[in-house]
């Protein structure tokens, strides 16, 4: 996944570097050559599909995931997906929640894997000034995404301040 317009830059030119790459060798006959460059042409085609995503959330006003979430890594990801969605960059989300620009880089390197439920909620807040998230889980899968919170809170106490809040709209 691209997290800023530093690594879309970058993966632009990766691919530019490997058509050229793919040209010098397109007419080798030599089986190393050619499953070379079909390697390189799989490169390109992930290369396009994360470009073409973080284009798509460039330009989005509304996010919306629903069942297809599977795990806790899928959910937070969308946090990442917000940030680009709402035009912010890693430096102005830093600036809000007031913490340094390479905190929201690690948090993004690892998709928020490790980041407490308070701070992704806190981020959560300041995105969907700009970009609205609608959610859609089942009981089950809600459960089991911060075991700790569940732990303090019931689901019910949980699902009432979510839907309460403008920042995050469930529909469970």
């Amino acid at each position: 996944m691209i997290l800023n317009k530093k690594q879309l830059s970058t993966a632009q030119k990766g691919i530019e570097i490997l058509t050229e790459k793919i040209k010098a060798l397109s007419t080798s006959n030599n089986v190393f050559d050619v499953m070379q460059v079909h390697a390189w042409k799989c490169r390109i085609e992930d290369l396009t599909e994360e470009i073409e995503e973080f284009q798509f959330l460039e330009n989005a006003y509304e996010l919306e995931f629903s069942n297809k979430i599977a795990t806790k890594e899928d959910l937070l990801k969308t946090v990442i997906s917000m940030r680009v969605a709402s035009g912010m960059t890693q430096k102005e989300l830093a600036e809000a929640i007031m913490v340094q620009e390479q905190q929201i880089q690690r948090y993004e390197q690892d998709y928020y894997r490790t980041t407490s439920f308070e701070r992704v909620v806190q981020i959560l807040r300041v995105l969907s000034k700009d970009i609205r998230l609608k959610v859609e889980l089942k009981k089950a899968k809600v459960v089991n995404l911060f075991p700790d919170v569940y732990k303090q809170y019931s689901v019910e106490q949980i699902e009432k301040n979510v839907l309460e809040k403008e920042s995050l709209m469930a529909c469970v």
